[in-house]
């Protein structure tokens, strides 16, 4: 009966352990948001934006929603170069920065396109 107690009980202290390790892996992914907004600071939607590693072969697109938001998923943490166009009704751009240079970071961005 003690060996069954003492066996319960290592089992038991492997399965808190292992739980416990498990629950500290870290997110490996980036999130980003960029809100592109025109020159009196409304919302421009169905903008083009693109994300660039200057030098690197990394690129990410989206197009804005109703709020002019974009919003990335990225595996490799980088500084991106942002760059937001539109073309209708009169072509307009502009750029910025995103940082999510560390795993698991969150950023978000606003760029004004004139």
């Amino acid at each position: 009966m003690k060996n069954f107690t003492l066996s319960l009980s290592a089992l038991a202290l492997a399965f808190v352990l292992a739980s416990g390790i498990s629950s500290c892996k870290k997110e490996k992914t980036c999130h980003g948001t960029v809100r592109v907004v025109n020159a009196t600071g409304t919302p421009v939607s169905d903008a083009t934006v693109k994300l660039a590693v200057t030098g690197a072969d990394v690129a990410y697109e989206s197009t804005t929603d109703g709020s002019g938001n974009a919003t990335f998923e990225v595996e490799l943490p980088a500084i991106f170069d942002v760059s937001a166009t539109k073309s209708t009704p009169s072509p307009v751009s502009g750029t910025g920065i995103l940082r999510l240079d560390e795993a698991g970071k969150s950023d978000d961005v606003t760029v004004t396109v004139n």
